[in-house]
């Protein structure tokens, strides 16, 4: 707030002057040497621009209103750095385009192109003229311009840094603005494609598809290869000779499908697999797991193998996969429909528990690491269902998109022929028999909706919204009923023609939807047809509440919050709450647990600590008991002590003489210290218990904390607890006060 006046007095003066401050306008360029190029040549290395934060501010408030609108002016067919789209429509929209060419037998081309430095080759002229035609208006063009008046640059290689040279075209990398101007820099060039009469796409429902792009990364759908390609280079050379784009030919690859490719062109090209989007594609769409999951698991197995050794905690290697693993996999999950054998990843979670347990033994299973806090896990990634939420987000978009903002539903809808996609997932298994699931994408997201109903323990054959006509489960001697003049009134699905159980009479079918009144045999017949497949009173007109709730998700974060909804299917708290109760001897419900769990993260701020009671819950550690059962002592009994007393669990963290002698001084000291009763139970000590302790935030926070460092000074003296003293508490307990005073100084908490 202090520097906002004058960085708008700032604002002014260089919308006045029409110029940047030259240290503002000028950039460094740091160079990274690209993996396995020979460092002699300058092509071999990848310039990293750093540009002044000023300017980036800038860039970013015109970038935030530039956003609103590029979804109104750019084509479906473009979604890199469109708000609202996505790179997996893209894969798809391709997977699908295989599937149609091979369900018509369509000779069919892919032409995937690489565009050459395709950011830094911008014709800034051009790039105006554009934003003109959009009808930006001067005041937005004029800001453009000033940003691009004269920029300046220089190479800094080691500690020498070049003198300033200028640039003559290109947007700047790094900044907020460059892949919205690049979006409407190509726009034109896209436009002309589909306009171009020469140039055959793929016709299908309604829409015929000829290019599809991802920023930079543009892909061209064609029939009739020969005659297309040559329209295709002379519209693209025509293209760059007034905006300075362009493309490297010999880089670029043909995919022929149900045909064969012979260059006849003078241009070199290449014809085989593509890689587009990082994802490998061949003619055969059963080679994908083979071409993409196996290469990504072997190097998953090589980075976590790699990062084995390292000096951190359980939650810090849970906190690696997610930020290092969870991506990559996740990326290939939403751009991959085709789902991994179980080998697969029952090979990732043997890679993921060695690591999580440095090759020993696991502790805790998996299964429990990935469940939620809240039921005694650490949120570990579950690949298998971030899988099928990615397949699911796909049937949410049968439901809520039109054919013609995405380009890929047009498609799967072609593939239907007459049965409407959305209606899909109202179809019980019967469907796989139709042509539609010969569609990998089609195939494998019903696959996913009906684990997903498995999961959820939800049925929907039948149900309200089950269709009526081109049903595979309605039959009549065979075959599916159409009745179109019915459904071009709106009676399309059960619940128009039902209420509750009974049939709507047909008077009232007039009345409401308007049919003709000499349909009445028709209605008998409809009548009888759903009679003979569902008994009376099977139809369930409620849609189970999972799939209401599913159904009315909304789109930002949509896979996070199908993930959740996944992960909630299995409402079971992974304690050992049985032992516990037992020790303790109580009884306590599930929400009691599910607060101790949730406690561990809420009222503890170090990890380390919340890592102690985490592992104390589980009961990690290993006891005399458990080493006796395990064969590696002659004997049970605490060798702490003289009770002869089995050394379990309970006695080894509580009972142990010399342990409740220690429980019973810190108990006394905490509540002289912080004014509130503090009772020596285990309760209370060991679980965390603090509702009858105290009922401010504050204090429970204190309390809890200072009870962490008293289970650490017990399991710090594990093989020798006569050691046990309240001064080592003292000590670990004075350790953590001064972390966290300088944690929250530079916090300003």
């Amino acid at each position: 707030m202090v520097l906002a006046p004058v960085f708008y007095r700032t604002l002014l003066e260089i919308k006045e002057n029409g110029r940047l401050p030259s240290n503002m306008n000028s950039a460094n360029i740091n160079l990274l040497l690209k993996p396995g190029k020979d460092p002699v040549y300058p092509s071999s290395y990848r310039p990293i621009f750093l540009i002044n934060v000023d300017l980036k501010i800038i860039c970013k408030a015109l970038s935030k209103r530039l956003e609103k609108i590029t979804p109104l002016l750019i084509h479906p067919d473009q979604t890199g750095f469109i708000k609202g789209r996505h790179s997996s429509t893209n894969t798809r929209r391709l997977l699908n385009l295989i599937d149609y060419s091979y369900s018509k037998n369509l000779e069919t081309t892919i032409f995937s192109l690489d565009a050459e430095k395709a950011f830094d080759r911008v014709n800034w002229k051009f790039l105006f003229a554009t934003l003109h035609k959009f009808g930006f208006g001067s005041s937005f063009i004029n800001w453009l311009k000033i940003l691009y008046n004269s920029p300046t640059a220089c190479v800094r290689t080691n500690d020498q840094t070049s003198s300033s040279f200028c640039l003559l075209r290109g947007t700047r990398q790094g900044c907020p603005l460059s892949p919205s101007l690049f979006a409407i820099f190509i726009e034109p060039l896209a436009a002309a494609i589909r306009q171009n009469s020469v140039i055959k796409g793929i016709k299908c429902k309604n829409v015929e598809h000829k290019i599809s792009l991802y920023a930079d990364d543009v892909l061209l759908f064609l029939q009739n290869s020969q005659t297309n390609i040559s329209g295709v280079i002379e519209l693209i050379n025509s293209f760059a000779r007034i905006s300075d784009y362009s493309i490297n030919w010999s880089k670029s690859t043909v995919l022929p499908i149900n045909c064969s490719f012979h260059n006849s062109s003078s241009t070199p090209l290449q014809s085989g697999n593509i890689k587009y989007l990082g994802i490998n594609v061949s003619p055969k769409l059963a080679d994908l797991t083979k071409l993409n999951h196996i290469p990504l698991l072997k190097k998953v197995e090589g980075d976590l193998a790699r990062w084995k050794c390292l000096p951190i905690s359980l939650m810090g290697r849970v906190a690696a996969i997610k930020m290092m693993v969870l991506p990559k996999i996740n990326y290939l999950f939403s751009m991959i429909p085709t789902k991994p054998p179980q080998d697969w990843f029952r090979s990732l979670d043997s890679y993921m528990s060695k690591f999580l347990w440095k090759n020993k033994p696991p502790r805790i299973s998996l299964k429990t690491l990935q469940k939620t806090k809240d039921k005694g896990g650490l949120e570990l990634p579950n690949f298998q269902h971030y899988f099928l939420a990615n397949r699911l987000q796909f049937i949410s978009g049968w439901q809520k998109h039109t054919l013609l903002d995405e380009p890929w539903l047009d498609v799967e809808q072609a593939l239907c022929n007459n049965l409407e996609i959305s209606d899909l997932p109202f179809i019980s298994s019967n469907i796989q028999r139709h042509e539609c699931f010969k569609s990998i994408n089609i195939s494998s997201s019903l696959t996913a909706w009906w684990e997903f109903l498995k999961l959820t323990e939800s049925s929907l054959i039948p149900c309200k919204r089950t269709p009526i006509w081109n049903n595979p489960d309605i039959l009549q001697n065979n075959n599916m009923i159409n009745f179109s003049d019915w459904s071009s009134k709106g009676i399309k699905y059960l619940e128009h023609i039902l209420e509750g159980t009974e049939f709507i009479s047909f008077d009232r079918l007039v009345t409401q939807y308007g049919i003709n009144k000499k349909r009445f045999l028709e209605y008998q017949q409809i009548k009888s047809i759903i009679k003979k497949r569902f008994k009376p009173g099977q139809v369930e007109l409620q849609t189970p509440p999972s799939v209401v709730q599913f159904l009315t998700l909304k789109t930002p974060k949509l896979l996070s919050k199908i993930y959740r909804m996944l992960s909630k299917t299995d409402e079971s708290i992974s304690l050992p709450i049985a032992k516990w109760e037992a020790d303790l001897s109580v009884n306590f419900d599930q929400n009691f647990w599910s607060q101790i769990c949730l406690k561990t993260f809420h009222l503890i701020r170090n990890p380390s600590l919340q890592l102690i009671q985490y592992k104390i819950l589980h009961r990690v550690h290993y006891t005399g008991h458990r080493m006796f059962k395990m064969g590696f002592t002659s004997t049970n009994n605490c060798s702490h002590c003289q009770t002869n007393s089995p050394d379990n669990y309970i006695h080894a963290l509580w009972f142990c003489p010399p342990v409740q002698k220690f429980w019973r001084e810190i108990c006394e000291d905490l509540s002289k210290c912080l004014k509130c009763n503090i009772p020596t139970s285990p309760l209370v000590c060991l679980l965390g218990s603090l509702d009858n302790v105290t009922p401010e935030k504050n204090i429970a926070h204190m309390v809890f904390t200072a009870l962490c460092i008293a289970k650490k000074t017990v399991l710090m003296n594990w093989k020798n607890k006569n050691n046990l003293n309240s001064n080592q508490y003292r000590n670990y307990l004075l350790d953590y006060i001064s972390l966290d005073t300088a944690s929250a100084t530079t916090s300003d908490q």
